[in-house]
């Protein structure tokens, strides 16, 4: 038998701890409005992903306690975020690789699997392993530090202007050339605000983004990226 307590919007059922010297802080979530705690660098990076996928309609972190019964002793256990994908709602926990087949965790995540099933949602766990393949990361990371910034509306014309106009292939450096030939460097900001807004879209996965990435309007399409199974 599972029981849970839900939290109130926007407010955790616990809070982070480094009791056992784990890295804790808050993100300030562009998605949410709102400062958003962590209390692992797994979490942190996950968080990054969350604020970034247009697939995530909303998160909330430590969004519940599930009660269960473990060798006759009643346990609880509270899964990291709930998360809101594509419309399908999930419990995420984010552990180390090394540490997900331990039986102790095993137990938990069978509770929190019941626990989803009874309510219609999936559970899904974010390793270190999963999050550092690829440059995705990284990538997002740079393209955070650019969320926030105020791009003139004449700017973003001028970059949807060029790429709609161009004809194959092209690069970021093109992009800002073509754009500004007397000063390129100076859209630089604009195209990586533009990426995190998926305005454009220029490839996370595989490389480092640099002035030699490839670039093109957005295309929902492209920006389906498997976050969670």
């Amino acid at each position: 038998m599972i029981d849970y307590a839900e939290q109130e919007e926007n407010m955790a059922v616990r809070k982070v701890s480094n009791r056992g010297g784990n890295i804790v802080g808050h993100f300030p979530s562009l998605k949410l409005g709102r400062m958003v705690a962590f209390e692992s660098l797994i979490e942190r990076d996950f968080i990054y992903l969350l604020d970034y996928d247009p697939g995530v309609e909303h998160f909330a972190e430590q969004p519940l306690t599930i009660q269960y019964h473990e060798a006759n002793k009643k346990r609880r256990y509270t899964p990291d975020f709930h998360v809101i994908y594509r419309g399908q709602p999930f419990l995420c926990e984010c552990k180390p690789a090394q540490f997900v087949a331990d039986p102790q965790n095993q137990i938990k995540f069978a509770a929190a699997r019941l626990c989803c099933q009874k309510q219609g949602w999936a559970f899904a766990v974010v390793t270190d392993a999963q999050l550092a393949t690829g440059w995705r990361i990284a990538n997002i990371k740079l393209l955070t530090q650019f969320a926030r910034y105020v791009i003139g509306a004449e700017t973003k014309g001028r970059v949807f202007a060029f790429l709609a106009a161009v004809a194959g292939p092209v690069t970021v450096a093109d992009v800002m050339q073509g754009v500004n030939p007397a000063a390129p460097q100076a859209v630089a900001i604009p195209i990586l605000h533009m990426a995190f807004h998926h305005q454009v879209h220029i490839p996370l996965d595989d490389a480092k983004i640099s002035v030699n990435s490839p670039i093109t309007l957005a295309n929902p399409a492209r920006e389906r990226q498997a976050l969670l199974p």
